[in-house]
């Protein structure tokens, strides 16, 4: 059985390493997009004298949110990374101190500005690759536990910490891309639905021109679901398809409703009725139901009721739809679920930087940010099969890998592993951005 390596020495004069070699490709795709003299043009954040530019300061927090620095005391680690300060421009990297002094400084208009230069990056890429003709928003809200006392964190629903202390963000994610649309934080006593309408008018503020409402469609649970919501969606002339609550009128017509079977034991029906008794106007309502034995557990978790051998799924729509086919429009909404999580885990989302109420807000703008950024590299630099990965994945392949800063003949290599798995997508996609070509010109929304 061969030996490891015995006898070994230390040195510690090597000034250009870094365990992030990938973020080279990070750092190539953020200046295609100019990012760093985009928040130099619109972010002017007034401070006192500083060893950092706002802009740099800015970016620092993006590029750690990326790399999986979860907490701004972790960011320590990126002071003696010689290759990875060399990729910013920096002779330091800022401490902990420096990072949150920056965001406590952050007003309400800072943010605002931030939030439009996002805007306006998510509207110059939008039609990158190909242009798009349909939107299917997601909406969602998720309940974040503090454990600290952050200003604006209050005692709501909270399903598995009881009693603690929570924010509640809203969030909204484009269906085909799963994109990140607009967030907002509220905070933890707060409803799904409670602001829910300025919320979507926001979104709607964001669609490009040239798609039509009628080319536009919400999907929300049964946290939406009230005659407020049904109203307002109703004077968009979007669509919409809203999984409702489980109020006992509701599971009585569902119960009496006229079912066809559609195959696998599903069966689906419909049945018209008023969303508020003072309304004159009915409502379209799909009800799909499914013998409990054959349903995967997921469909269960999913359903609104269980009634002697089915569970019953009920919603309102207004889609010129079959039962059937409105239920399997509504079924990958799950996505949703799932970006939340990767929001939660593989980005610092759950972890609130300071006591402040605003600089909570910027951190949560800036985690929005970064998760989008990524998202555009991946549509438009990476292999397709890369487009619906998470993050951490993203990570293991392509960013978290060991690397060396050298000089030679005035140029600057850099050396990565020699048995690298993904030499060829990392290759492709560095030659890739490169020859990116934004053909509309940027505008920054007002």
């Amino acid at each position: 059985m061969p030996k490891g390596t015995k006898k070994v020495q230390f040195t510690f004069d090597e000034t250009h390493l870094t365990h992030f070699g990938g973020m080279w490709l990070i750092q190539r795709f953020c200046n295609k997009l100019q990012l760093r003299w985009l928040l130099q043009r619109y972010i002017r954040i007034i401070s006192r004298k500083s060893e950092y530019h706002s802009s740099e300061l800015i970016l620092a927090l993006i590029y750690a949110i990326i790399m999986g620095l979860r907490r701004i005391n972790k960011t320590e680690i990126l002071q003696y990374n010689g290759a990875f300060l060399e990729m910013l421009g920096l002779k330091r990297f800022p401490d902990q101190s420096t990072l949150r002094r920056f965001l406590k400084r952050l007003t309400c208009k800072d943010i605002r500005r931030i939030v439009r230069l996002h805007d306006s990056l998510r509207a110059y890429l939008y039609a990158s690759p190909q242009e798009r003709t349909t939107l299917t928003f997601n909406l969602d809200s998720v309940v974040i536990t503090i454990y600290g006392t952050q200003e604006g964190a209050k005692i709501g629903y909270n399903p598995k910490k009881h009693g603690r202390r929570s924010y509640q963000p809203l969030l909204c994610f484009e269906s085909h891309f799963q994109e990140f649309w607009h967030g907002s934080l509220r905070p933890g006593n707060t409803g799904s639905s409670t602001g829910a309408i300025p919320f979507i008018k926001v979104c709607l503020k964001k669609v490009p021109k040239n798609i039509a409402r009628s080319r536009i469609r919400f999907r929300m649970d049964t946290g939406f679901y009230g005659s407020p919501i049904v109203r307002f969606l109703d004077g968009t002339g979007c669509g919409y398809v809203i999984a409702v609550k489980q109020y006992p009128n509701i599971k009585e017509k569902a119960q009496a409703c006229k079912f066809h079977p559609v195959g696998g034991g599903w069966e689906a029906g419909e049945y018209q009725a008023k969303v508020h008794q003072k309304w004159e106007q009915e409502h379209r309502f799909v009800v799909v139901r499914c013998p409990i034995k054959k349903a995967p557990e997921e469909v269960k978790q999913e359903a609104l009721f269980e009634f002697k051998d089915y569970i019953y799924h009920v919603f309102i729509t207004n889609l010129p739809m079959s039962p059937w086919r409105v239920y399997l429009f509504y079924r990958p909404r799950a996505t949703v679920e799932k970006n939340i999580r990767e929001l939660l885990y593989d980005y610092p989302l759950a972890k609130i930087p300071t006591d402040s109420w605003t600089s909570n807000v910027a951190f949560f703008q800036l985690v929005l940010f970064a998760a989008d950024l990524v998202h555009w590299f991946k549509r438009l630099c990476l292999p397709k099969e890369y487009l619906t990965t998470t993050l951490d994945t993203i990570r293991t392949d392509f960013i978290v890998i060991p690397a060396k800063l050298v000089k030679k003949d005035k140029q600057n290599i850099v050396k990565l592993p020699h048995d690298y798995h993904y030499q060829k997508e990392f290759l492709q996609a560095f030659h890739k951005i490169g020859k990116l070509q934004l053909a509309h010109k940027f505008r920054f929304c007002k």
